[in-house]
């Protein structure tokens, strides 16, 4: 990501942002990233895993949205085809920062260098008497709630691994022309350990509010059946005769 600056009413006044570049941006976009908060509903619709920060190695909870580098299954003609749409394309091109004033708190940067903004096209970001849009103000009330939602999907994810409730797999595609492809880096629960938890560790993830989501995620691993669905009704890409899941025991979740 290319580095934020504080949106402002004064500076940015007149600036303007493509109408649905949310979207657009998603379409290249194999992971999405989630919250904790978002995983009973995003498992409905995508496969949910976590994968590891590149910058840091941290736990990143993600959905994935296609077999194929920069592509997303969920999109289509420009438009989101799927029931639930992640908050992190909803808020997109607003991002949480540190306030330079201050920096135990947050407020909204932008990437100025974007291709989304501009003075010519799109919706305008404030209103000439420099009251926030409709768009941007619905940004901020969830960019405002993700500061929580953060932190629980920190915990989480740190509660997983102190249970060491997390295993590696390996997602193996293999085509109908015969070629294989490997997506590797992809991070779920081990139910089998789930399966030997004491009461009290179920008990201490059930008071947490964590057992659902954990369900939830083990669940959604069946909407790759669906990732499948939709790559085969595409002529431009190749057909998928069978997946398999492979456990990675050469790399360690935690």
């Amino acid at each position: 990501m290319s580095e934020l600056v504080e949106l402002s009413s004064t500076q940015h006044k007149g600036l303007k942002v493509r109408v649905n570049c949310g979207v657009e941006v998603a379409a290249t976009q194999q992971i999405v990233k989630l919250r904790v908060n978002e995983v009973g509903r995003a498992a409905g619709s995508f496969p949910i895993f976590f994968t590891r920060n590149a910058q840091d190695g941290g736990l990143v909870l993600s959905a994935l949205t296609s077999f194929e580098n920069r592509q997303n299954m969920f999109v289509k003609d420009g438009q989101w085809q799927s029931t639930y749409q992640p908050s992190a394309i909803q808020t997109f091109p607003f991002f949480l920062m540190r306030s330079a004033s201050d920096e135990n708190s947050y407020t909204i940067g932008i990437d100025e260098k974007s291709p989304v903004f501009s003075k010519q096209n799109g919706e305008l970001i404030f209103e000439e008497n420099g009251k926030a849009s409709m768009q941007l103000s619905r940004a901020k009330v969830l960019l405002e709630a993700d500061i929580q939602n953060d932190i629980h999907t920190f915990a989480f994810g740190k509660e997983l691994e102190k249970l060491a409730l997390l295993k590696s797999i390996d997602l193996v595609v293999q085509y109908q022309d015969g070629t294989n492809q490997n997506i590797t880096g992809l991070i779920t629960i081990d139910e089998d350990k789930m399966n030997v938890l004491s009461p009290e560790q179920l008990h201490g993830l059930n008071q947490q509010g964590y057992l659902v989501q954990i369900h939830a995620m083990l669940i959604s691993i069946y909407q790759l059946n669906l990732i499948i669905q939709k790559q085969n009704s595409r002529s431009d890409l190749p057909k998928v005769a069978q997946l398999k899941i492979e456990v990675a025991k050469d790399r360690a979740a935690g």
